[in-house]
């Protein structure tokens, strides 16, 4: 079988399997750090906005939706993803619980004590991976937030993935992660296609464009089969950000012809209050 041929068969066969959660894509390579992310969700309200940078917190752009809880957090607008004005980047995703944390409730908070809003406060505070991790291990954050792994990139390229045990780093150009624990994948959701389908892409070109990056999340991303209803989950919105050149392309329901491109430095400078998604700006992708 052609290495070709043998790609186009795993993303065929993709149509066929219900993904759970999200995608992340890293790419690196000749000064480039682009990141992409399919968040695939059973929530309807996509949305976005941006806390200005002040002369001690960074700026940043975030991504996410309204929970009625998250892990064991009262309800709120959370962040699944964000961008600073540093380059740093996190991704949430949903992984199977280990027993010990099916089995503890963690940490609780009543209507008086609400949790600290972590992930702001990392975009706000760090500047690189290294200090990222840092954050998140002296927090204790799979506590706050267990069964979730959570993907770290910086626009020096450095790329890791926190799981409150052992953290895993990108060790080669392209770094894949889905929804099994990267330190442990026997813990289940393994093997698994959207992994295998997007390493496999990155093996016959990782280009670190965000062009690049756009075709692999649109061949791992998730529609819903007919019949399926709208909360049954899917891709609700992809993000593709270009680290080190400010700029993020956003793409709604796996629809990947058409893109609404940000640029980021007004919004990390001026800050945004919270807009839909689907009220973007978007223009043809052209993409390949």
């Amino acid at each position: 079988m052609s290495r070709t041929l043998g790609v186009a068969l795993i993303v065929v066969n993709l149509a066929f399997v219900v993904a759970t959660a999200c995608s992340g894509v890293v790419l690196v390579g000749d000064g480039a750090v682009v990141v992409g992310i399919n968040e695939d969700n059973d929530k309807i309200d996509a949305s976005m906005w941006a806390t200005a940078a002040t002369e001690t917190r960074h700026g940043a752009v975030y991504f996410g939706f309204y929970f009625p809880h998250l892990g064991n957090r009262h309800s709120t607008w959370y962040e699944m993803q964000g961008i600073n004005d540093q380059g740093l980047f996190f991704d949430l995703f949903s992984t199977p619980c280990r027993d010990e944390e099916a089995a503890s409730p963690g940490p609780t908070f009543g209507p008086a004590r609400p949790p600290e809003a972590i992930e702001r406060n990392l975009l706000a505070s760090c500047s690189t991976v290294s200090e990222a991790l840092a954050f998140l291990h002296k927090k204790n954050y799979a506590q706050v937030l267990p069964c979730v792994q959570t993907l770290l990139v910086d626009r020096a390229g450095n790329a890791a993935v926190y799981t409150g045990k052992t953290d895993v780093f990108r060790t080669g150009p392209g770094f894949v992660v889905t929804n099994f624990w990267l330190d442990d994948p026997s813990l289940g959701d393994w093997p698994h296609d959207r992994y295998f389908a997007a390493t496999s892409m990155i093996a016959w070109d990782g280009s670190p464009t965000p062009n690049r990056t756009a075709q692999i999340l649109r061949a791992v991303r998730h529609i819903p089969t007919p019949g399926d209803s709208y909360a049954d989950g899917g891709t609700r919105y992809s993000v593709v950000c270009d680290l080190a050149g400010a700029v993020a392309d956003v793409y709604l329901d796996g629809d990947f012809t058409q893109r609404a491109r940000l640029d980021l430095a007004p919004l990390w400078a001026d800050g945004l209050e919270r807009v839909p998604l689907a009220g973007l700006s978007f223009a043809p992708s052209e993409l390949p």
